[in-house]
């Protein structure tokens, strides 16, 4: 799931609001400068036509910085840049312009910076509303620093009001798709190991006990397997630990691409990993499971300029919703470490263990 569809490499996970955020309000104030730009040009206003060529670097300059990953510099520069435009456009074209709209957004827009402090978050905003003032005093009623056409400054205010929207509404939607992703973030850090992105112990055991339900209801099989990287000690301890890491992400990568799409993965606990394989048969199950036991025995596992012998062995059992699913975890254990005892890089069912079963 994603919660929005834009992301950088240079983005880490506490800053994600404030990446989002910046992103979407970037976009609004750079093409809003851009016509400002041209509406003072047409009107001759050619000092404030320069102020926002230095209004559209600022906005540039800030999407820059936050798509890579520099966001305190980015909100700093578009915080100046916001305040000073708004003071200036005001002062020079009149409180009818509509300009000290965006000390609005402004101050919804300065509480996202999470790296400030609280008392400094206020401060800013009590400047903001003491300048606010100030402008409303000074510039409400009385007569323009630039004589401009009423209908010109009618227009002014009826587009800063359609900007001013737009952007509360795009940091609306930037907070909301940061909270989403936030909360899909939360969920899945319950759910998953943070190493392999597997299911962890968990969310496999009551996928299992959601499975058995199932098969409660129906004449329908599945397979649990138990399965251990064979060894995985000894390449911790010939390797190192960061080689260890390594060889279980590669094996989670590899187990993805072999087991169906309807195949549950997790897991289950050090170099262990448990498979369940819905609506399947032990010789089913086996053929799958065979695959992947030789494509990790002939996969490369080089890391650190060393080649890393891997192998596994599995252990098989029969979920079949009458025996308890303790009973079932149980069988499978065993059987995996039949498998241990035979030599390891196998596959141990019942039916080899037991013929008559």
């Amino acid at each position: 799931m994603k919660a929005a569809t834009i992301f950088s490499e240079h983005v880490e996970r506490e800053n994600y609001r404030l990446f989002v955020v910046l992103n979407f309000v970037s976009y609004v104030g750079f093409l809003a400068h851009l016509l400002f730009i041209t509406l003072f040009l047409w009107i001759n206003l050619n000092f404030l036509a320069i102020f926002n060529v230095f209004s559209v670097s600022a906005w540039l300059a800030a999407y820059l910085l936050n798509r890579h990953g520099r966001h305190v510099e980015a909100v700093l520069l578009v915080s100046i840049e916001v305040f000073s435009h708004a003071i200036v456009a005001t002062y020079f074209l009149g409180w009818d312009s509509g300009f000290h709209y965006y000390f609005m957004p402004f101050v919804l827009f300065v509480f996202i910076n999470h790296k400030q402090s609280l008392l400094m978050l206020w401060a800013q905003v009590f400047t903001v509303f003491c300048v606010y003032l100030w402008l409303l005093i000074n510039t409400s009623g009385a007569a323009y620093q630039i004589v401009v056409d009423s209908d010109v400054i009618e227009s002014f205010q009826f587009l800063n009001i359609a900007v001013n929207f737009l952007a509360i509404g795009l940091l609306g939607y930037g907070l909301r798709s940061s909270s989403v992703r936030a909360e899909w973030e939360m969920e899945q850090l319950a759910i998953r190991d943070s190493l392999t992105g597997l299911y962890n112990r968990r969310k496999m055991q009551e996928m299992i006990e959601l499975e058995q339900v199932r098969l409660q209801r129906s004449a329908k099989t599945s397979v649990l397997v138990i399965s251990d990287i064979d060894l995985f000690k000894t390449v911790n301890d010939r390797y190192g630990h960061d080689s260890g890491d390594y060889v279980l992400k590669e094996i989670s990568a590899l187990m993805r691409s072999v087991l169906r799409q309807q195949d549950i993965l997790s897991r289950w606990g050090g170099e262990e990993f448990t498979m369940l394989l819905p609506e399947t048969d032990v010789a089913g199950a086996r053929q799958v499971i065979e695959m992947l036991r030789e494509v990790v025995a002939t996969h490369t596992f080089k890391h650190n300029k060393e080649q890393i012998p891997v192998t596994m062995t599995f252990g098989m059992a029969l979920l079949d919703g009458r025996q308890s699913i303790e009973g079932v975890l149980r069988q499978a254990d065993q059987l995996l470490y039949k498998g241990k005892e035979q030599g390891r890089n196998c596959i141990v069912t019942l039916l080899e263990v037991n013929p008559e079963y």
